[in-house]
């Protein structure tokens, strides 16, 4: 059973819903620790992991990793570097349905379960509307948005002050391909989750700051 007081929330949703935005106010307000794969996956490369220059190989060619590398090989080793007394809100590391027992083993091994699934909603419209004029760091993983996130220098990141870009599949084609997939792997997960009675799902098409206070409300904070 998880400590008092402590969360292990799963967010989830399709590109341009605003999750990752979403978890920084957690993290900044609450203490919540961001965990995710994209950053575990970037960092253990920069530090000449094997399994992560093995997983580069396939992300750079915008496939999915296999089970094997990211759940055997590299995120228990991921999990050893967060503490355990604290609340997480892991990010998208459950990308198909067969990894839901993967993770499951794992927060298992830290004494910990997953205490509710949060779905961000977005139609394709609203989605493709704001990911096509996003601007990615390539160094931290950070994005912004001239309407909703805009950068305090422009064309330069907040967080490491690298040179923005906009990433290649970040065009509307690509964008409409993505969510494609994403919502032919999404359906059984929900349902799975539904199934325990942990699925929460949020209209992310309000303002940021509403959906904040929406999910403040949910997590009882």
């Amino acid at each position: 059973m998880n400590q008092v007081g402590v969360k292990t929330i799963l967010f989830h949703g399709p590109s341009g819903c605003g999750k990752d935005t979403q978890v920084e106010f957690l993290v900044d307000d609450y203490g919540f620790l961001n965990i995710g794969t994209g950053d575990m996956i970037r960092k253990l490369f920069e530090e000449g992991d094997k399994d992560a220059i093995e997983a580069m190989g396939y992300t750079s060619q915008g496939k999915f990793v296999p089970n094997e590398i990211i759940y055997n090989k590299m995120f228990p080793k991921w999990l050893d570097r967060f503490d355990s007394s604290k609340s997480w809100a892991l990010v998208s590391v459950v990308r198909e349905v067969g990894q839901i027992g993967f993770l499951d083993a794992l927060l298992e091994e830290k004494g910990r379960k997953l205490d509710l699934f949060i779905h961000f909603t977005l139609s394709t419209e609203t989605a493709v509307e704001r990911v096509s004029v996003r601007k990615y760091c390539p160094s931290c993983g950070m994005t912004f948005h001239p309407k909703f996130k805009p950068e305090s220098v422009e064309g330069i990141c907040d967080k490491c002050g690298t040179e923005l870009i906009q990433r290649d599949d970040d065009k509307p084609e690509k964008i409409k391909e993505r969510l494609r997939e994403y919502n032919r792997t999404i359906k059984p997960i929900l349902k799975e989750y539904q199934k325990r009675g942990i699925l929460i799902e949020v209209d992310a098409s309000p303002s940021i700051q509403d959906i904040h206070k929406e999910i403040i409300k949910i997590l009882g904070l």
